[in-house]
């Protein structure tokens, strides 16, 4: 039996990397297993013909010198990564009728902004804008206590229950109507709810008002693609005695007296370390991982109950040109073919011609490291997993023939909505090439495809069974389900487990 390893981290998502990474600064060894041949989750990328794709980030806020999460990826990394701004603007919210709304990268030019657009509307704007810092200061008391003991968790919710329940137990779409008198003005600053997938009638208005928070003032792309991420932190982990392996998949955990000594791979060879830490997704850890028996405990029924979040289908083209010229930019494109925002899933792309929303971006034009005229831009629309259930069962190169012409309906589809708004750029398509729920699933091994890890409802965050803390000792749990949605938040997830096990740790993130 392999012996000598501080921690076993299951999984290489941004969760898993970040928590191995932080072991390495208080000089723990950590080794993570991997089961696709690539590390990094949603941050790998992939090339063909020349062009390359990041298929999970798009941007990232707070990543502007002095920012949290600046700091926290710099601790990380010994400042081995280099973030670009996007520029001026960040996003731009396309609606029927010719309506646009571009987010600018400043709080004050914000204000500025939707005052022009919905100039009888100030107060609300106004009010609205407050509740942002107030949901914030909620949700550092939420992700404290998730990685505190059980008794002292309780504690702080019980203290601090009254802003929790009021930011982050009530939904978007609730607190919208009490401080938003204008629909379209709801709509716009709704708009981005792909960002973390809690579509407004269902999820989390603290979420919403986190995430937006996280870009008052500007996005950020990592120099020279996502990749970075996994490359810089496998090279800290290793620098403490770590190892990043690849193709390692892991079939259980293993507890002995209700402790976790370590895990199984699907190899059948026993790793033992002192603790395991999960960056699988709790739903994945439970109904996978740990044997059966535990199953069964409160904690683990709870985790069981929730849903999915949302994912999504994308396509991912290569251009050849000067894409600039022709209408394209480093800001993320959110096209709406409704005002209804919380309508504008694509549930059934083969019944529906066209996804009420799309998201277009060009990640060449973020990162001025890439040079030349080979540009790559990503469509993304999100989607039901039931629309691709029936094909679950089938492995990844060996689907059946309808699935592939379901997936050539998809790329039609999404090729034809990126043309209707890009019209100059659709002749420069020189690749294209679609994922869809099933190839999430497959190289991320996320459950049922969701880009998100678990529902971004209010019982999600005001639960208690969900944190980096597990009734199983030693068994930790990192990434999106332990914090918050998307890289920051797994990042924070992963962060967090590790000062779970190595509590000086909490030091450097004052």
């Amino acid at each position: 039996m392999s012996a000598g390893w501080d921690a076993i981290v299951v999984g290489s998502g941004m969760g898993g990397l970040a928590c191995a990474a932080a072991l390495a600064n208080a000089g723990r060894r950590a080794l993570v297993l991997e089961r696709h041949d690539i590390a990094g989750g949603l941050t790998q990328t992939f090339s063909r013909d020349g062009y390359t794709w990041d298929v999970g980030v798009h941007y990232l806020g707070e990543m502007g010198p002095g920012e949290p999460a600046r700091r926290v990826l710099d601790w990380l990394c010994d400042r081995a990564i280099d973030m670009a701004p996007l520029g001026p603007v960040y996003d731009i919210v396309r609606f029927p009728g010719g309506f646009e709304f571009r987010y600018p990268s400043s709080e004050a030019a914000l204000r500025q902004a939707l005052r022009e657009k919905f100039p009888a509307s100030a107060a609300d704007i106004d009010r609205f804008l407050g509740t942002l810092a107030q949901a914030e200061r909620a949700a550092r008391v939420m992700f404290a206590a998730r990685s505190l003991p059980a008794p002292l968790g309780a504690a702080l919710r019980w203290l601090r229950r009254a802003s929790l329940e009021r930011w982050w137990g009530r939904t978007t779409a609730e607190v919208f109507g009490e401080l938003i008198s204008d629909p379209r003005l709801r709509a716009v600053l709704a708009a981005a709810w792909g960002d973390h997938g809690g579509r407004p009638p269902a999820g989390s208005f603290g979420l919403q008002a986190l995430v937006m928070r996280h870009y008052l003032n500007g996005a950020w792309y990592p120099v020279g693609g996502a990749g970075v991420f996994a490359g810089a932190l496998g090279r800290k982990i290793a620098a403490a005695g770590g190892e990043v392996r690849t193709g390692a998949a892991v079939a259980a955990i293993s507890v002995e007296g209700g402790r976790a000594t370590g895990v199984r791979l699907a190899s059948g060879e026993p790793v033992a370390a002192a603790c395991v830490v999960s960056d699988a997704g709790a739903h994945n850890t439970i109904a996978q991982l740990l044997p059966p028996a535990a199953r069964e405990s409160a904690w683990a029924r709870e985790i069981l109950g929730f849903a999915p979040s949302f994912c999504h289908v994308q396509l991912y083209l290569g251009l050849q040109g000067d894409i600039r010229a022709r209408g394209a930019s480093a800001s993320n494109y959110w096209l709406y073919d409704t005002w209804e925002v919380s309508d504008a899933a694509w549930d059934d792309p083969f019944e529906q011609a066209a996804p009420p929303m799309a998201f277009v971006a060009f990640p060449t034009l973020k990162d001025p490291a890439h040079a030349g005229e080979r540009h790559t831009a990503e469509v993304v629309a999100f989607t039901r997993w039931e629309a691709f259930s029936q094909w679950r069962d089938s492995a990844r190169g060996e689907r059946p023939p309808a699935y592939e012409g379901f997936k050539a309906l998809i790329e039609e589809r999404l090729l034809a909505r990126f043309a209707r708004a890009f019209p100059a750029l659709a002749p420069l398509v020189r690749w294209r090439e679609v994922s869809t729920p099933l190839t999430t699933a497959a190289y991320t091994g996320a459950w049922r495809g969701a880009s998100y890890g678990l529902e971004s409802t209010p019982r999600r965050f005001l639960s208690r069974a969900l944190g980096v803390r597990t009734p199983i000792a030693g068994l930790y749990l990192a990434g999106q389900d332990a914090a918050s949605m998307g890289i920051a938040g797994a990042m924070m997830g992963g962060v967090l487990a590790a000062a779970a096990i190595e509590p000086r740790l909490l030091r450097a993130l004052r």
